[in-house]
């Protein structure tokens, strides 16, 4: 540990030329040799801490995309459900003002009856969306374990409470 300019510990205690305290400053002193394996460690662990941002930034990306894509064929399936049953609905409309359906006499209390089955076909529709969305969902975050799922759905949740909301 001595080089030609310092005096090695062992000598200076020996010879009492140090105090105590240049003694400990030289033993806890640091060589430029250990001072670059530090920086260079410190280097290292930003260019890792780094890395793994960049990693949970495009994992959270991905996911978000997913996300949206789920939701987006959910709301197409809904949108698909509540236009078929619009057609359906209006031509058992015209039906009921005609008065007759395939050619048959046609009562109001046919065209109730009629309608109490699309819309429990549609329901029926709708939850079967709705299961299939949620199906989705959990396999997203079953493929996502130990990355903030939870987190990343609070924005999401958000823009369907203001969807509900406006569609009051």
């Amino acid at each position: 540990m001595a080089k030609d300019n310092k005096i090695s510990i062992m000598d200076a205690i020996a010879n009492e030329k140090l105090g105590v305290e240049d003694v400990l400053g030289q033993a806890n002193a640091m060589d430029d040799e250990v001072r670059k394996m530090a920086e260079d460690k410190m280097k290292e662990e930003e260019k890792k801490e780094k890395a793994d941002e960049l990693i949970r930034i495009s994992k959270q990306a991905t996911w978000t995309n997913l996300r949206l894509r789920i939701e987006k064929n959910y709301t197409n399936k809904t949108d698909d459900i509540e236009g078929a049953a619009l057609k359906k609905s209006l031509e058992l409309l015209n039906a009921l003002k005609n008065g007759e359906k395939d050619k048959k006499p046609y009562t109001p209390a046919m065209y109730l009856k009629d309608l109490e089955t699309l819309v429990d076909e549609s329901v029926k529709d709708v939850a079967k969306a709705g299961t299939k969305r949620r199906e989705l969902l959990r396999e997203l975050e079953k493929s996502y374990v130990g990355y903030y799922g939870y987190s990343w759905s609070n924005p999401f949740n958000r823009i369907n409470r203001a969807i509900e909301d406006n569609r009051r």
